[in-house]
């Protein structure tokens, strides 16, 4: 069977900075390589935060971290196949 979806959606709403990065480290790690992006929702609503450590976030895997168009509390991590 074909996998069709590429991308894992992670919802980091009420975390702590420290926890969701640490989570997001074990995301990316454990990401099967036909996934090429995972879809971080993070809010924007209380704070700014863990959107910012978000759109810092870096690791070898990860080519791009960039915004979502279409929802201000989403941030979009494209991982290299």
């Amino acid at each position: 069977m074909a996998k069709t979806d590429r991308s894992i959606r992670i919802d980091l709403h009420g975390m702590y900075v420290e926890d969701a990065i640490a989570l997001l480290r074990e995301k990316v790690a454990a990401a099967p390589r036909h996934i090429e992006k995972i879809i971080v929702v993070h809010g924007y609503n209380h704070g700014t935060a863990l959107k910012d450590a978000v759109r810092r976030f870096r690791m070898p895997r990860v080519v791009e971290v960039a915004s979502s168009f279409a929802n201000e509390g989403e941030t979009v991590i494209w991982l290299r196949q």
